[in-house]
């Protein structure tokens, strides 16, 4: 047994028998929360257009990309496939080149590319834009600093249903140049956009919301209760550029990180307005999703944290009054929410 897996096991084994309860109340952490950072308050909800004159509809939100863009469009353009395409790249109020690149592009490409010049929306909004009017039987998003392989499209489009997803490979670029990569190969589906294409009836109602970090919540939250269909192949299709920088590094220590919870309640809000349903696959989504919220907010004031838990635990109890989890690994994270003990749930959430 390794050293990390026996202090998980200590902590397992103690961290139910602290019976500290929290005392807050919902409307102190709603209060504690929305002065310490509002909740955007946008909606997953949206009524696109669908005009199908392609196989695939190519997403690229594109913001300062100057360097990375070049490579990214050419990995698109030069796909090795039957299939019809069309690129959409969203200029997202980029204050250096990208646009200057993105309009020569679109000029070499006049049939395969057009470009969407907006104010700054941030992420959520420039894939938005896009998908106001889909343009192909499916849909994919991709990073504007990441990459294609040769054959993505035709192994996206040749095994799909409404939701297929490839495998990919992770990739750095180190100072003298060096590429390093590390093969994932799709087990399961993930909860990012990219790497997978969407059946345009998938995402006609539906939109990034605006304002959010970790704005694709809703694909895995939401889309995958949706009853479609839905399957992984082993064609690695994309490469995934490790940022140091991004959100996913550094967002711990900004007061953003709340909207991790914001995010997920929203979710859980809106449900009925996709038609899915608080089942099991809900419940434990949930579950875990609540450990995922401690561990991007606990760098977080223990007010905020303990905010978090308290709105956490309410809203298991409005949804999911009478579920039980049948997975062993969330059983103690469940009855740490279920009597609001929060110490030991921190403790439980951090050693997973």
């Amino acid at each position: 047994m390794s050293i990390k897996t026996t202090i998980k096991h200590i902590i397992g084994m103690g961290a139910p028998l602290i019976r500290v309860r929290s005392k807050m109340s919902h409307i102190v952490a709603e209060n504690l929360l929305a002065e310490y950072s509002p909740d955007p308050n946008t909606t997953c909800v949206a009524h696109n257009k669908i005009d199908e004159k392609y196989d695939l509809h190519i997403i690229v939100a594109c913001y300062n990309v100057e360097d990375f863009i070049i490579e990214c469009l050419n990995s698109i353009m030069n796909q090795d496939t039957k299939y019809s395409y069309i690129v959409t790249a969203v200029n997202d109020g980029s204050t250096d080149r990208t646009g200057e690149i993105l309009n020569k592009y679109s000029n070499d490409y006049p049939d395969k590319l057009e470009v969407i010049t907006q104010e700054n929306k941030g992420l959520s909004g420039a894939r938005n834009s896009a998908l106001r009017r889909i343009k192909g039987r499916y849909v994919t998003f991709v990073d504007s600093d990441d990459v294609l392989t040769p054959n993505a499209v035709e192994s996206l489009m040749n095994h799909a249903e409404d939701i297929t997803q490839g495998s990919y490979y992770n990739f750095r670029v180190g100072s003298k140049g060096d590429v390093k990569r590390q093969v994932v190969l799709a087990t399961q589906l993930s909860g990012f956009p990219w790497g997978k294409i969407f059946k345009a009836e998938v995402l006609e109602k539906f939109k990034f919301p605006e304002g959010y970090w970790f704005e694709d919540t809703p694909i895995s939250c939401i889309m995958y209760g949706m009853g479609y269909r839905m399957n992984t192949i082993q064609d690695i299709v994309y490469g995934y550029r490790l940022n140091p920088n991004g959100i996913n590094a550094t967002a711990g220590h900004s007061k953003r990180s709340v909207e991790s919870w914001y995010i997920t309640k929203k979710c859980y809000e809106e449900y009925p307005d996709f038609g899915v349903d608080y089942d099991q696959r809900a419940y434990d989504y949930l579950l875990n999703q609540c450990v995922m919220n401690e561990k991007r907010t606990q760098h977080q004031p223990k007010k905020i944290r303990e905010a978090i838990f308290t709105l956490e635990c309410e809203l298991m109890m409005k949804y999911f009054a009478n579920f039980s989890t049948q997975d062993s690994n969330l059983r103690r994270i469940e009855s740490a929410l279920k009597k609001k003990k929060f110490v030991s749930f921190e403790l439980l959430a951090r050693a997973e």
